[in-house]
């Protein structure tokens, strides 16, 4: 009997959960060589008014986008890295979204260890036939070209409107694109998209590949969290599998003399003892078989070593975090007895947000590239308001911590309030980081009105009463 626990599966979901289970922000800031200006804090140079950010906020802020970073977070937590491209379909959504392409999809070009062009592709099975969509990017263009083949081959181009999952590609191409040279097949369909960024950034999980270092652009590429513990793994699968031979075997046995055998049928077909059967006749045994007692019925039952299995499960676990960078609390192992403080908690948890961390740097780079990108190809494909200046790349900020304990926010927010080291306003912002500047604004009002605190009045900031100002 082999058995698998899906243990691998669960890592990579980990990952994806401590990185994106709550969505980052991407802000455009004010630069720090503009001086602050009248009734400028830190607040608003850290959220500026840039002309592209409510457009921004529109695509990355959806909640279509939140799931494909999720899904592209668990992409890179088991191959090493993913790809999140630009995608765009007028008659699906209204602006660009984000799609993930696992990195097994992909042929990518390095350049000083960052990503210079990508072939992408997407199979579609049609029997012993297999069509793929080649995707090819680079800076300013995508050629779009449909092969069909079979498993084992590539196969011939053929027209990109063969298959209704491809066909919109042909629509494509405007007249913004005339400048655009044809692909090199004339069956591609090659579109400008507007920008001088690549369409396509890599997410990399974590670096470095220590087999991979030194073998030219695979040293570009990430770390899979499988890496170096693929031994480990399998030796989970052992002992589950073991467990689960000791529950068949634990079932138990009779064993029982030939005379209460029933035949089956004719002479040579075998013999069947009912275990049901309420009823026995009486049966003598041989005068051996009776004077050595071996005629009685026997049982044989064997014993589930439920503890002794778990232990070596959790021990393989220990090792897994150890080498993963994952809290053991984070992998279902709870070691500590009886109450614990908030405290104790939170450190349990600290080399997970640790790992995360970590990863949060390689993302941060990714998605402000993919950023900047999609807010040109946007405006290239949608039109709308005039973006400024895109010289400068978003900000990228993940929450303090994954999930973070509202309980533990309402203590730090009590904290600040009570050492007066943060107005209401960044503590209705340390507890609510998802919420834009009207909501905090309308949440700190009501707060002032509960707690009988005057909203003061613009007039009396005018300087004519000094006095009346409160």
């Amino acid at each position: 009997m082999r058995m698998h626990l899906p243990l691998a599966a669960d890592l990579c979901t980990l990952s994806a959960d401590l990185l994106f289970g709550e969505a980052p922000q991407i802000l455009f800031r004010k630069p720090d060589d503009v001086p602050l200006q009248e009734g400028d804090t830190r607040a608003s140079r850290k959220r500026w008014a840039h002309p592209a950010q409510t457009r921004l906020d529109d695509i990355t802020g959806a909640d279509e986008t939140h799931a494909e970073l999720l899904l592209a977070g668990e992409y890179s937590a088991a191959l090493g890295g993913s790809y999140l491209a630009v995608a765009w379909d007028a008659d699906v959504h209204d602006h660009v979204f984000p799609k993930a392409y696992a990195a097994d999809t992909a042929i990518p070009t390095f350049r000083h260890g960052r990503l210079a062009g990508v072939t992408l592709w997407s199979e579609y099975h049609d029997g012993n036939e297999v069509y793929r969509l080649i995707e090819e990017h680079k800076p300013g263009t995508i050629e779009y070209t449909l092969y069909r083949g079979t498993d084992r081959a590539l196969g011939v181009p053929v027209q990109i409107d063969t298959r209704e999952e491809t066909a919109h590609y042909a629509r494509m191409r405007t007249a913004s694109d005339l400048n655009v040279r044809e692909g090199a097949l004339p069956e591609t369909v090659a579109i400008g998209t507007g920008t001088k960024h690549l369409a396509v950034t890599y997410l990399k999980n974590a670096a470095p590949v220590r087999d991979w270092r030194k073998l030219g652009e695979l040293a570009s590429l990430g770390r899979s969290d499988l890496d170096g513990v693929q031994d480990v793994l399998d030796k989970v699968d052992f002992t589950w599998s073991s467990l689960m031979r000791d529950v068949e075997n634990g079932q138990g046995r009779l064993i029982v003399p030939e005379e209460m055998l029933d035949l089956s049928g004719k002479p040579g077909e075998g013999a069947n003892f009912d275990v049901y059967r309420q009823v026995f006749t009486p049966v003598s045994g041989t005068l051996g078989k009776a004077a050595d007692g071996n005629g009685a019925m026997g049982i044989v039952q064997f014993a589930i070593r439920v503890e002794e299995h778990l232990a070596v499960i959790e021990g393989l676990k220990k090792e897994l975090a150890s080498a993963l960078g994952y809290s053991e609390a984070h992998l279902g192992l709870d070691s500590a007895k009886g109450q614990r403080t908030a405290t104790e908690i939170d450190a349990d948890l600290s080399d997970s947000e640790r790992t995360r961390d970590k990863k949060a740097l390689y993302a941060k780079g990714a998605l402000a590239r993919w950023s900047l990108a999609a807010l040109e190809i946007d405006k290239t494909v949608f039109g709308g308001a005039d973006l400024g200046d895109m010289t400068r790349m978003p900000a990228v900020e993940f929450a303090p911590v994954s999930q973070a304990d509202p309980e533990r926010l309402a203590r730090t927010a009590q904290l600040l309030d009570a050492a007066r080291a943060a107005s209401r306003k960044e503590i209705v912002r340390s507890i609510h980081p998802g919420w834009d500047e009207d909501d905090i604004d309308a949440e700190v009002e009501l707060i002032q009105q509960e707690i009988g605190v005057p909203v003061p009045e613009s007039a009396a900031f005018t300087g004519d009463d000094p006095a009346g100002v409160t």
